[in-house]
């Protein structure tokens, strides 16, 4: 009781109004996310305490770090005789730039779930990288500074509240001549303690993933998603003999055009050998930003955002069932040159040591076509500049947009008006030359701030939000197809139009397909013929798809398949998703979910499955996928492609 009195009282005197500000802004942030989110009626009351009780616990943990430069500074004050008024000031000062801090990040907490559905996570860790485009962005979408404002006034308003608790008297703070050690770690002890304990993994709430996110803090995910940006497949995840992963791969992989070059069962390089000639088509993919597939009319939306994409699925080969591998642009970018599933952590764009892969850049690279990346912005941004010029590609980013090629621009890049404009000056230039082309497009205006060159039908300059970031995305392409007509290589062209990743990635799953679905048109009038593909597909797919439709023979190691050319594909059509430390295999109605540390997890559209109801095979298949494509770095590099008939 002596020691309680002596020195642990004292110390809750001294940051307390510390803590009590933080835990209420916490519990404010986590009640107004839950009403926002829309759960609240999802929940029942037990697991309301359950996600408040939890929250209330990671609060804790992330408060001690703030306490830490408190109690510092009063332990130094009460060994340098540093008391009273410097003391006092010093105290103020902190309380206000901490709470300032704490409004702050509880306004971006609701700014993030309102794009992601989610609280902090590896996406928040990748924005802090890139602060000139996010600042710029969120400078362009919000009233930054009224806001900015607004929060300082806020804080000054709190610290003039609590202004007798953090000016104590004298006698208090000369009391800290009397603090030590033993006080100051009593008072860290149970943060502490929790924070090497216990993790969100460790606490289930409910299979709404919603409710879930609240459980937690968003300070303290920030952290721990900037803590496990790489993840090891090995470390972290179910594994099969390493022996008998190159024959489940193989199985897999086997079908009935394709030719295995070796032997060896860890050698997935295949020869795919087509009868005829090659059609040395050009090829214009557009990677479209944000394009989700409940956005078009065609899957039922009654907007009319897309005329213009309902139109060319009409006219080509257009797949209702496709499925993106992840929620950024960087996973989709990776599925569509790489054709592989995507593996637990970064993007391969992001990591190192990621040049030299079996691309599809190489594929036509081999073939003399010119390859290139061409994108409305800084390639710097995601490591994307990087990763195509070592992989088949030529660069072209906004570095390269002349004065005179830019009508309008953003944070983010040039509008897409001005992109597909460069896009088809790049054709022109290449058909002068005889050369064919093969041109991946990156897209930039379906994004926040959703702002646009003025005098487009229909279409605000700004203010609209996404559902007009997603028309003024439709009505460029458009233009660009109706450009594009006019030109000579039209006719010899095969133009395909995929998104990138869906516009949100919440549910009530963490894995919800609705949240991955993504449309995909391969548009050549005249050569491929108008056709609903309904079966499962993949984004790793389009690569061999498109190979597919060219009639091209070569060497291969993708992982995904020519749908068109499988005789097998109704019996084992297939997708797969991601959200970074989550992995997925859907096939026949099953989702199996691979997790950190975690048994498999499996479900039924939204619905988990019994463990007893599920295919055992399924899961064996999940895991050789993911276990061989974790391999990418040694299994993955390039080889020559043409085959020689």
């Amino acid at each position: 009781m002596n020691f309680l009195n002596a020195q642990i009282r004292p110390w809750f005197t001294l940051v307390a109004p510390f803590a009590i500000v933080f835990l209420g802004i916490q519990l404010l942030t986590r009640a107004g996310l839950l009403a926002y989110s829309g759960q609240a009626d999802e929940a029942s009351f037990l697991q309301l305490i359950k996600i408040f009780s939890a929250g209330f616990l990671f609060d804790l943990i992330v408060v001690a770090f703030f306490l830490l430069p408190v109690i510092i500074i009063h332990l130094c004050a009460s060994r340098t005789k540093w008391l009273g008024k410097p003391l006092r000031v010093t105290r103020v000062i902190l309380f206000t730039a901490f709470t300032y801090s704490w409004l702050f990040t509880a306004i971006a907490e609701y700014f993030f779930w309102d794009e992601f559905g989610t609280r902090f996570n590896f996406i928040a860790v990748d924005y802090l990288v890139y602060t000139t485009e996010v600042i710029g962005n969120i400078k362009e979408s919000y009233p930054l500074y009224p806001l900015l404002g607004g929060i300082l006034i806020l804080s000054f308003c709190i610290a003039f509240t609590a202004r007798k608790f953090l000016w104590l008297d004298a006698r208090v703070t000369e009391s800290t001549t009397r603090f030590n050690f033993a006080g100051a770690a009593a008072i860290i002890a149970l943060p502490a303690l929790l924070f090497f304990t216990i993790s969100p993994a460790q606490i289930s709430i409910s299979s709404n993933q919603s409710l879930q996110e609240l459980s937690s803090n968003g300070t303290y995910d920030l952290f721990s998603a900037y803590r496990n940006n790489e993840l090891s497949y090995k470390k972290f995840y179910p594994m099969h003999d390493e022996e008998k992963l190159g024959v489940e791969m193989r199985r897999l992989l086997e079908e009935e055009e394709n030719e295995f070059v070796t032997t060896d069962p860890n050698d997935i390089t295949r020869l795919i050998k087509r009868p005829g000639p090659e059609l040395r088509k050009n090829v214009v993919m557009v990677v479209m930003e944000s394009m989700s597939a409940d956005f078009m009319g065609a899957f039922g939306n009654k907007e009319n955002l897309t005329p213009s994409l309902d139109a060319l699925s009409k006219e080509g080969l257009f797949f209702t069932d496709l499925y993106a591998t992840g929620t950024r642009t960087v996973r989709g970018l990776e599925a569509l040159t790489l054709s592989i599933p995507p593996t637990p952590g970064q993007s391969i764009l992001r990591r190192p040591d990621n040049g030299n892969l079996f691309s599809l850049g190489f594929i036509f690279q081999d073939r003399g076509y010119d390859t290139a990346f061409i994108y409305g912005g800084y390639g710097y941004f995601d490591n994307m500049n990087a990763f195509f010029s070592q992989n088949g590609y030529r660069i072209l980013d906004r570095t390269e947009f002349d004065k005179g090629e830019v009508e309008f621009s953003n944070v983010w890049g040039v509008s897409d008006e001005d992109l597909y404009e460069k896009v088809i000056s790049e054709a022109d230039q290449a058909y002068a030359k005889k050369q064919p082309f093969m041109y991946q497009v990156m897209t930039t205006s379906n994004h926040r701030p959703y702002t646009f060159p003025n005098g487009r039908p229909g279409i605000p300059a700004k203010g609209g939000g996404r559902s007009i970031g997603v028309k003024y995305a439709d009505y460029a392409v458009g233009e660009f197809v109706k450009n594009a007509k006019d030109k000579p290589w039209f006719k010899d062209t095969v133009f395909i139009f995929v998104a990138d990743h869906t516009a949100g990635a919440g549910g009530k799953i963490e894995l919800s397909l609705k949240k991955y679905h993504i449309p995909a048109i391969f548009y050549a009038p005249g050569f491929i013929k108008k056709q609903e593909y309904k079966l499962m597909a993949s984004q790793i797919d389009m690569a061999p798809v498109l190979l597919g439709i060219l009639n091209f023979s070569y060497y291969t190691k993708f992982f995904g398949e020519d749908l068109l050319n499988d005789a097998d594909e109704a019996e084992n059509a297939h997708a797969f998703v991601s959200n970074y430390q989550k992995i997925a295999y859907i096939e026949d109605g099953q989702l199996t979910v691979l997790a950190p540390l975690e048994p498999a997890s499996y479900y039924a559209g939204e619905h988990p499955m019994p463990v007893e109801k599920t295919d055992d095979q399924l899961l064996v298949d999940t895991i050789t996928y993911y276990q061989y494509a974790s391999g990418w770095k040694e299994r993955m590099k390039r080889i020559p492609t043409v085959y020689k008939k």
